[in-house]
């Protein structure tokens, strides 16, 4: 099989077309396209793979039609956006799925010069919502979600006077999780923080970069995510799960998930703001269980697909089916009632987990119900933990690859690293 791999003159490599109409996957580095192309291509959707390195994750997979160079849309956005209409004009009437954030804010952009291409994407309204925190919380505390006490303050000052009310410790992060800065995307991290002194510094370095960072109460609990694909604010599909370890450990990646019903008291809020955003595409609303009172409260939103992808498919509801179908104007299938305590572990992931553990890091900022290392150490030893999501005997290029980057890194002195993984 031949595969594009032009970066001056990008070139849809051939594959078996069929019946199907072709989709252009963004972002192959990731776990998130690795599930997509497996799920169109086990469907006959001839899928070309997007990247900017030669194969890439999800175009390494038996699936993929071909693979398509570009340049880093994290490194080289306006490269990057420049060489979109171009293929777009060769990829004519095509299905184009973004990814992550950084391409779909790109897509987004550029949207009126890409022709005929079927984007299943939010409008850009929506779009601006659900990537500012704040504007999101408000808009979910009115749809009937419990959500974190959150502060926005303007400047020193009045974190300052904030500060002197807050019990620590207390969760720093940016209002947007990406912001364009003089042709580039800043990027900013979450921060625990345990003191007050700590907040000062931690909200300077944070505010530097993106501007006005929230200050939010610590939820001690679980993690959960609520999955979901609508059309013009009608939820078609819902799905939902349980985050059992994460990378890092205190909150980020989920490395191995369980899926569980969708909660009733959800459902409702979840109607209200997708209604309220007039939402079309997947989207993922992520929570925080509380450890007291059971309370799932809002994190943030994210209206693209999620890296723990396999688990849905794996459990019976298979996203990105769903959405090329939506993307061709046809009505979804409306998927079957999945099963509930299905788990799936990121393999390459839930061993950082483990790195990150047994070297004690960030461990005052762990769950006070988080096991002990010898404990971490002893469930990840369990080969029942999950099913892969990576490695397949029936597809085992993209494990191959993510094993071969993983070392690589680990070669250069890179620990911890999320392997062949983008946020």
């Amino acid at each position: 099989m031949n595969r594009s791999a032009s970066r001056a003159e990008p070139r849809v490599a051939s594959g078996p077309i069929g019946e199907r109409v072709p989709a252009l996957v963004f972002d192959g580095e990731t776990r998130a396209a690795l599930a997509v192309v497996r799920s169109l291509g086990q469907k006959r959707v001839p899928v070309q793979v997007l990247a900017s390195s030669r194969r890439s994750l999800a175009g390494a997979s038996r699936f993929a039609a071909g693979e398509i160079l570009l340049p880093d849309p994290g490194q080289a956005p306006a490269a990057f956006a420049e060489a979109l209409p171009a293929l777009a004009r060769q990829a004519a009437g095509s299905v184009w799925i973004p990814v992550t954030d950084t391409s779909l804010a790109i897509v987004d952009q550029i949207r009126a010069e890409l022709g005929t291409v079927r984007l299943p994407i939010p409008s850009s309204a929506a779009l601006a919502v659900s990537w500012d925190k704040g504007e999101l919380l408000d808009l979910a505390e009115r749809s009937g979600f419990a959500v974190p006490r959150t502060a926005c303050p303007a400047d020193e000052g009045e974190l300052h006077a904030l500060a002197a009310e807050l019990s620590f410790p207390v969760v720093l992060k940016p209002r947007r999780s990406r912001v364009w800065t003089a042709g580039r995307i800043e990027t900013g991290q979450v921060a625990y923080v345990h003191s007050r002194s700590e907040l000062v510094a931690a909200w300077r370095a944070v505010h530097a970069r993106i501007p006005r960072p929230l200050v939010q109460e610590r939820v001690s609990g679980f993690g959960m995510g609520l999955f979901l694909l609508a059309a013009e604010g009608r939820i078609v599909a819902s799905f939902a799960h349980r985050r059992r370890r994460e990378k890092p450990p205190a909150g980020g990646v989920s490395v191995l998930s369980e899926s569980i019903p969708v909660p009733v008291a959800l459902r409702a809020p979840a109607e209200r703001l997708l209604f309220a955003l007039d939402w079309t595409g997947v989207g993922m609303l992520e929570f925080k269980v509380g450890e007291t009172d059971g309370v799932p409260r809002l994190i943030e939103m994210n209206p693209r697909f999620w890296g723990s992808l396999a688990l849905p498919l794996l459990s019976g509801v298979d996203f990105p089916w769903l959405l090329y179908q939506l993307a061709l104007g046809t009505t979804p299938e409306t998927p079957p009632r999945y099963r509930s305590g299905v788990r799936s572990r990121w393999e390459l992931g839930d061993l950082d987990h483990l790195l990150i553990r047994l070297r004690g890091r960030s461990e005052r900022d762990l769950d006070p119900r988080a096991p002990s290392r010898a404990a971490a150490l002893l469930q990840f030893l369990n080969p029942l933990a999950g099913h892969p999501e990576v490695l397949w005997l029936s597809d085992p290029g993209p494990f191959g690859c993510e094993l071969r980057r993983y070392l690589a890194a680990a070669a250069r002195g890179i620990r911890a690293h999320p392997p062949a993984e983008k946020p």
